[in-house]
């Protein structure tokens, strides 16, 4: 997989880690394709399926109507699923995420781990009601200061171009928030 690097945004998400052998890994597209739970292909198969019918505005009042009835649906599917994918989250495999975006993602773990680790993550983005299923590889493991855990650095080693994408948009919203949170306590602080 040729790697691509994406803006990172420092952000707290549950990301489920399972540390797996190398043998463990997809050897073809098409196995890792079949190693993804359906709840998270049908997480980022939904998203935007309502960017084309904006044009349902030019049929007037009953057009306007339509939509917001099928903007209506869309958000109770986006509950739903968002449901479904929390059903995916293991506690047991659960950790939380310092920075994420497109090309990497740096969790919170228990123990150092090897450059190189092969992982399965699930990563959780609640906002978006999505969730990504992938694997990634340790690039590298440091101690944090003041506890007993680590920062790992894991870059993806198998995931879907509409996963990445879906990374990306995430990132680019919390950082949105993030500017607008900013912007919002600058006025304060001024008054």
């Amino acid at each position: 997989m040729q790697e691509q690097q994406y803006f990172s945004v420092s952000h707290q998400l549950n990301v489920n880690i399972e540390v797996i052998e190398q043998a463990d890994l997809p050897q073809s597209h098409a196995e890792f394709e079949a190693s993804i739970p359906e709840p998270f292909i049908l997480a980022n198969g939904s998203q935007h399926s309502l960017i084309g019918l904006r044009a349902l505005k030019q049929l007037g009042e009953a057009g306007e109507q339509l939509l917001t009835y099928l903007q209506n649906q869309e958000q109770k599917l986006n509950r739903v699923l968002s449901y479904v994918l929390a059903q995916q989250d293991s506690p047991e495999h659960r950790t939380i995420s310092q920075l994420f975006g497109g090309s990497e993602i740096h969790c919170v773990w228990p123990q150092a781990l090897a450059k190189g680790q092969a992982l399965r993550l699930k990563i959780f983005l609640p906002e978006e009601s999505s969730a990504v299923f992938c694997y990634g590889e340790v690039k590298h493991s440091e101690a944090l200061a003041h506890s007993k855990e680590y920062l790992l650095e894991i870059s993806y080693s198998w995931i879907r171009e509409e996963d990445v994408e879906a990374l990306v948009r995430a990132s680019l919203h919390v950082q949105s928030q993030q500017l607008k949170a900013r912007a919002d306590a600058r006025q304060q602080a001024e008054k």
